[in-house]
């Protein structure tokens, strides 16, 4: 017996070691398996099949609750039913990642999209209370710059128009360069010249002999502003009426190195607009002009390869005038145009050209006579 234990020992040394060596190459085996599994989700969600996404991860993270890739897991899944546009589980995914998963690199987003989902579903508070924490926690990550651009446009619907202009200011001082930007500078132009037109009227009784043409000339604005502030749908006005006027003194200044034209009533800014500047051989001409002349849809004479001029009609897919003509200077005007994507960009042939919604809102504004003012650079 003193001879076999020496032998026994080593063969249960052995056994262990055998055991040792197949518990690690099943551990391994099943750790490969878990890795092909996760990878292969991953290849869907990377390659846009996100419905395939999330069959194949709500698999892997039931199969696998403390996978090394379980923070992953989760993001894949939230990301791929955001995508999905639904809604309520996205929702449900991005809290599990925040709950389980709290140091995940991918908490910006997932507080931004859960305010997204409950701004989408009218719960303000909460949205607000996720926006918060992305732009307060993480002020320099990507997703901030929508933050503040949501929390302005759920601050627009509550009324609280301080709140918005300085949410949308902040996305244009902190994130210029991002997506939201020019969207928060259009946004906050809308609720400023809204304030301006509200804060600077006065009424006035209509008098006999009295019409909105000779009203406007008395105030010096258009008859279009007074029907913009008043509702009018036309142009009729009853004695004894009470309307409400205004007295603006508006002026236009364009920045070409900015491609921004501002409105003014005096030094005040009322609202911004991202304009079209002439290309280099055709520049803007810098100067101090004043508006000779409005049309609306005007007509485009077009110079054809003959030297001929062509009549461009009004509503003409070639119509490169847009709806409305704001003219400063013999040949040259602030115009609408049938190209909006050159907004922002020196392309013209001298012209400011605007989006034809801007251009309109424009022209109900200024009359003749405005002045307008034409810089090269800051000034």
């Amino acid at each position: 017996m003193k001879r076999l234990a020496p032998i026994i020992v080593l063969l249960l040394l052995l056994a262990v070691a055998a055991g040792v060596i197949f518990f690690l190459v099943r551990t391994k085996q099943k750790h490969n398996a878990e890795m092909t599994e996760f990878y292969l989700c991953e290849t869907n969600f990377k390659d846009g099949q996100y419905q395939k996404a999330v069959q194949l991860l709500d698999v892997f993270i039931k199969a696998h609750p403390k996978s090394e890739k379980g923070a992953d897991a989760h993001y894949y899944l939230a990301s791929s039913l955001e995508k999905l546009g639904d809604r309520t589980r996205s929702t449900a995914a991005w809290n599990k990642l925040l709950e389980s998963y709290p140091e995940s690199a991918n908490r910006a987003e997932a507080y931004y999209y859960l305010g997204v989902g409950y701004q989408d579903m009218n719960q303000y508070a909460k949205a607000l209370e996720n926006y918060n924490t992305v732009v307060n926690r993480f002020s320099n990550m990507p997703v901030a710059a929508g933050a503040w651009y949501n929390m302005g446009r759920i601050y627009e619907v509550q009324g609280q128009e301080s709140g918005a202009i300085n949410a949308y200011q902040s996305v244009l001082e902190k994130h210029p360069g991002t997506e939201f930007a020019a969207d928060a500078e259009r946004r906050q132009g809308v609720i400023s010249l809204k304030r301006f037109l509200r804060e600077n009227t006065s009424t006035y009784e209509v008098k006999g002999g009295d019409s909105l043409v000779r009203i406007a000339a008395r105030y010096n604005v258009t008859p279009d502003l007074l029907k913009r502030i008043n509702g009018f749908s036309s142009d009729m006005l009853q004695r004894g009426q009470i309307i409400r006027v205004i007295d603006a003194k508006f002026n236009i200044h364009v920045d070409l190195s900015t491609y921004r034209l501002t409105l003014k009533s005096g030094d005040k800014t009322v609202k911004k607009y991202i304009v079209s500047i002439g290309k280099a051989e055709t520049p803007t001409p810098p100067g101090d002009y004043k508006v000779t002349d409005k049309l609306p849809n005007p007509v485009w004479y077009c110079t054809l390869p003959s030297g001929a001029k062509e009549a461009i009609q009004p509503g003409d897919p070639r119509n490169e005038l847009g709806t409305r003509w704001i003219g400063f200077k013999p040949a040259y005007g602030i115009h609408g145009t049938i190209a909006p994507e050159s907004i922002g960009k020196s392309v013209s042939n001298g012209c400011v050209r605007m989006l034809n919604e801007d251009v309109e809102e424009l022209y109900d504004l200024v009359g003749a006579g405005t002045p307008v003012k034409i810089v090269a650079g800051m000034n």
